[in-house]
């Protein structure tokens, strides 16, 4: 199966880009990462190339000798060494004591793949003409979102909820989501594509911003055009913060 990227990440309205992307394809293997740091000036930054090193380092050893059956594996690896790296690193300075990131990523081998998912950074899927979001956001407001019906949603009850995150990489001892989970492995295939992206994609945080990815997709051009007409559609319609966002697709 062959797979091909696309991605974009920008700085936005911020003064320094916090998030940091990932993405490679090798062995039979693929990997997918976006994190979005947290923290303070620099703080956010560091948090989040750690995670990205780590990602990087990992999957260099699981795609030199792949199994289906590690794809979660090593995405629990890839966690318990985050915490542990940004941990040490917190504590050598001051200014990075608050340091923390959040991560999304697909892990996928012969096209069988597996999502990890600590804070509110998002994996959708494009398949055909629809657009499902695989991932649940670890955040106060997605918890209070779920407590509330659609039309009470779209009141506008939820503008001023907090979007604290409930989970994150940040030297503790949260864990990360697995979708599909249970030992369990989605499959990727022809045609389909995945998108994981920062929350500076989602104009307000907690909402569905599916139906507007699912429109830009269909667009026709490259993977970098598409990820770029994403990042500029965000922006345009007034996000505030850094966006970043990675095309994972497959041909044949």
């Amino acid at each position: 199966m062959d797979i091909q990227f696309g991605s974009k990440t920008i700085t936005g309205r911020r003064k320094s880009n916090q998030d940091s992307i990932f993405y490679m394809h090798q062995n039979g293997c693929f990997i997918a990462a976006v994190a979005d740091g947290m923290g303070g000036y620099g703080g956010g930054e560091v948090a989040s190339r750690i995670v990205i090193d780590v990602c990087r380092e990992k999957f260099a050893l699981f795609s030199s000798a792949p199994e289906k059956e590690l794809l979660e594996r090593t995405i629990l690896k890839i966690i318990a060494s985050s915490q542990e790296r940004i941990k040490l690193k917190s504590a050598e300075k001051v200014e990075l004591s608050k340091m923390g990131t959040t991560l999304t990523v697909a892990i996928g081998f012969q096209g069988d793949y597996v999502i990890g998912n600590i804070g509110d950074s998002r994996t959708y899927l494009v398949s055909g003409g629809w657009i499902e979001q695989l991932t649940r956001d670890n955040s106060m407001g997605q918890e209070y979102r779920d407590k509330f019906s659609e039309e009470e949603r779209d009141s506008g009850l939820l503008q001023n909820i907090s979007h604290a995150l409930t989970k994150s990489l940040s030297g503790g001892e949260d864990e990360a989501d697995i979708y599909p989970g249970e030992g369990r492995r989605y499959t990727l295939r022809s045609n389909d594509r995945l998108i994981l992206c920062s929350d500076g994609l989602i104009l307000d945080k907690i909402g569905d911003t599916g139906p507007e990815i699912l429109r830009i997709m269909g667009e026709g051009g490259s993977y970098d055009e598409t990820a770029e007409s994403l990042v500029n559609w965000a922006y345009e319609n007034g996000s505030s913060d850094n966006i970043s966002v990675i095309i994972v697709a497959t041909r044949g």
